[in-house]
């Protein structure tokens, strides 16, 4: 009878404990739920075919990711085939025999061009022409040109890439988008397609979320920037979406800041012309906050935002419970001067447009967790915003206050060595050569 009676009470508080365990940490908050219309995501968690055991887990809360969390290993030069290019960059786990190898989008002229890599051993050298240099795998060659030409022959090119592994009775491929830096109409534009890793094969275009619903899902904010993030994430939040796009437009239906937008990958063949997305991130557009001439920072969702600011790389990072979406990217700090030549000693630019200098390199961490609550419709986009801004002070170029002209590239990650890969542009008087810094995260 004692038995029974120590077992009724142990199963009593045992649940005692599990109702108190799923008030702290269940679904509910202190804000009501944001109706879909508002934060323009008719349709936040279709499940397409989401992982059912997601590793490490379901409902995984995140610590921050920190600059402080990495550590810097050095440098490799990209071989000249890829100079006046180099815009998007991906890892590939199986490529080098295994070793490991980078994907990276060819010269702009080429319009969509791709190849492949090795990774040489870093160094830290104060002269970039030291650097090694990269060992081409895949020669470069067209990974779409007649599908970045369909949408505009002049103001067009190939922008993002990533790796796709192989699914169930697939081999790996890569999925690219474009960016299309005009970007002044009204009527919306396809942005993705893929490719097999030798360059054929292309298939697309593929419009990202519903081609007529221009509102939500327009071109304007997609295209820029393309990476994967982990199949537990994709679960979590993003109704099973493994890839993100994004871009910064701000005018047409685009974002004043970046956006970003959950897809899910073009599968191999296929013959949709839509891809099923959710909106993840994106900036209400003020024309008070900015429009030619115009500046007021006080007004914009994004914090400082110019017409210039542009988003070339990001990736979705973790090292044990510490996450972060980053993104690189080169921004203004200046005023949204529009005309030929901007009232400044030394402009970048002289040709007719917005300037918005001076300009530096930036890295900007967002919490992963704001990212999904956003993406479920539980948070306005609009309000989601970095946690920390990183200034690297170990790209080449730059003046004593970190301040250049010059672009940057593509962003990628090795999940398992925990190598971050950055790509630096615009090195060498008239070569526009390209490097690519590697850190490593602490463990």
């Amino acid at each position: 009878m004692k038995k029974w009676l120590a077992l009724a009470l142990l199963l009593f508080a045992g649940l005692s404990i599990a109702f108190v365990y799923v008030g702290c940490n269940g679904s509910g908050s202190d804000n009501p739920p944001v109706e879909n219309g508002d934060n323009n995501n008719p349709d936040p968690d279709p499940d397409p075919d989401p992982d059912p055991d997601p590793d490490p887990g379901d409902d995984v809360t995140s610590q921050h990711l920190q600059s402080t969390d990495f550590s810097y290993q050095g440098a490799f030069r990209l071989p000249d085939d890829f100079s006046w290019g180099a815009r998007g960059m991906t890892f590939y786990p199986e490529g080098n025999s295994n070793a490991g190898s980078l994907f990276v989008l060819g010269p702009d002229g080429d319009k969509a061009s791709c190849g492949e890599v090795t990774i040489p051993s870093p160094v830290s050298v104060s002269d970039w022409q030291t650097l090694p240099e990269a060992t081409i795998l895949s020669p470069v060659v067209d990974c779409g040109a007649a599908f970045v030409n369909s949408v505009n022959e002049e103001t067009v090119w190939a922008s993002g890439l990533t790796y796709v592994s192989p699914g169930q009775d697939q081999t790996g491929y890569l999925v690219l988008s474009l960016d299309q830096w005009y970007g002044v109409f009204e009527e919306s534009y396809r942005t993705v397609w893929s490719v097999a890793l030798d360059g054929s094969g292309h298939q697309g275009l593929y419009h990202v979320g519903p081609e007529t619903d221009t509102t939500n899902f327009h071109g304007n904010r997609a295209g820029d920037f393309l990476f994967a993030v982990p199949q537990w994430y994709a679960s979590q939040y993003l109704g099973g979406r493994t890839l993100i796009t994004g871009k910064t437009r701000g005018a047409f239906d685009g974002s004043q800041g970046p956006s970003m937008q959950a897809f899910t990958p073009p599968t191999r063949p296929n013959t949709e012309t839509e891809l099923s997305a959710i909106n993840v991130l994106y900036y209400r557009i003020d024309h008070a906050c900015a429009s030619p001439n115009v500046t007021d920072k006080n007004v914009c969702d994004y914090p400082d935002y110019t017409f210039c600011d542009r988003w070339r790389g990001g990736a979705f990072l973790e090292s044990g419970q510490k996450r972060a979406i980053i993104l690189l990217g080169r921004k203004g700090l200046g005023t949204n001067y529009y005309g030929h030549e901007p009232p400044v000693d030394e402009p970048c630019e002289l040709s007719q447009g917005y300037h918005c200098d001076p300009y530096e390199r930036q890295i900007t961490f967002y919490d992963v967790d704001e990212l999904g609550s956003a993406a479920q419709g539980t948070t306005d986009p609009w309000t989601v915003v970095p946690y920390e801004i990183w200034r690297p002070q170990e790209f080449f170029l730059g003046d004593g206050a970190g301040q250049t002209c010059e672009e940057t590239g593509g962003v990628t990650f090795d999940s398992t060595t925990g190598r971050v890969f950055m790509i630096e542009k615009g090195l060498g008087e008239g070569e526009n050569a390209a490097v690519v810094h590697v850190w490593t995260l602490d463990q």
